[in-house]
This record gives structure tokens, C-alpha cells and sequence, in this order.
């Protein structure tokens, strides 16, 4: 809407990027509430680490489109397909770290139909992003060189693999066969 409404991409951008700051502030401010995880419970401690961790990541992207939409930071092609690993490594590495501890919830982690009715498929879905993220981050530094798309694959990899595995289990658990 923001991109219809104002003419200017680097102006849409930052709107969206400043309204998802938003939303992130106000989702670390009332995650007590929103989870019915107690205040003093270590998991809600958990996820305010995860929802300080979008903000801070979020803040540095919008901040970088900005800089190269003003033209401060330039960067080769090939400069830009060394950095897309890494950044996309570093990610998948910091979210698999704390994906398994993650309470169930309907606010962060891998939100999908079946991962938010089921505490159970939850649980598969997140374990699997923990033993996944070393091996996927590999992959990814491993094969940047190969393939321009590796960063992509790796993250459809990465959060494919516990989608299916965890619909596999949700659908055998809520439709068992007689």
C-alpha cells in the first residue's frame, strides 16, 4: 500500500521498515500477554531476546537499503555474492540456536496452520530448525561460489525441511488412519 501511496521506493521502504519496528516493539512489550507465558517465566526472557534480535536485524537492514539507495555503500556483484552467504549463514546459525527453546506460541517461530494448533508439531518443526541451521549455514558457505541462488535454496532448505516433517506428523496425528 505504502509503495502505491507514495511514489518513492526508498520512502515506501523505510515506512514499512519503520512500521515493522514498530510492530516489533510492541510485540517485546507484550509478550507476557500475547503468549500466556508468565512474566517471570525464563522463556519469556527467551523471546524477548528473539523479538530484541528482529529489531536489531531489521533496523540494520532498513539502514543499509538506505545507504545504498543514497549511493554511501556501493558494492561489486561479486562483492554482494561473498556478503549474501554470510549474512544468510549468521542468520540461519542465530535462529536455529534458540529455535527449540521457543515456547508455543502465535507470534515468533515458524508460524504455519499446523505448528500453531499443535504443540507437538511445534516441537518437531523447531527441534528440526536447531539440528538443521549448522549444516544449512555450511551449505551455504560451502556453496556460494557455485550457485548465485545458494543463499535461497539454503533458507527454503532450512524451513521447508520442519514444514513438511512437521505437517507429516500434525496430519497422522489429527487424521490417524482406521
Amino acid at each position: 500500500f505504502t509503495a502505491i501511496l507514495f511514489g518513492d521506493e526508498l520512502t515506501s521502504m523505510l515506512l514499512v521498515g519503520a512500521f515493522a519496528l514498530v510492530a516489533l516493539v510492541v510485540l517485546y512489550r507484550d509478550i507476557p500477554n500475547l503468549t500466556n507465558v508468565s512474566e517471570d517465566d525464563p522463556k519469556t526472557k527467551t523471546l524477548r531476546n528473539i523479538a530484541i534480535f528482529s529489531i536489531g536485524v531489521l533496523a540494520l537492514f532498513v539502514s543499509v537499503i538506505f545507504l545504498f539507495e543514497k549511493g554511501i555503500i556501493q558494492l561489486t556483484p561479486q562483492q554482494e555474492s561473498v556478503i549474501a552467504p554470510i549474512i544468510v549463514a549468521t542468520l540461519i546459525m542465530g535462529i536455529g540456536n534458540v529455535a527449540s527453546r521457543l515456547p508455543f506460541n502465535r507470534y515468533i517461530g515458524l508460524r504455519l496452520p499446523w505448528t500453531v494448533r499443535d504443540e507437538e508439531s511445534w516441537i518437531i518443526a523447531h527441534r528440526l530448525l536447531g539440528w538443521l541451521s549448522l549444516p544449512c549455514a555450511l551449505l551455504c558457505f560451502v556453496g556460494f561460489g557455485s550457485l548465485e541462488y545458494i543463499p535461497v535454496i539454503v533458507v527454503f532448505l532450512w524451513s521447508g525441511i520442519p514444514a513438511i516433517v512437521s505437517y507429516v506428523h500434525f496430519h497422522k496425528k489429527c487424521h490417524p488412519k482406521t
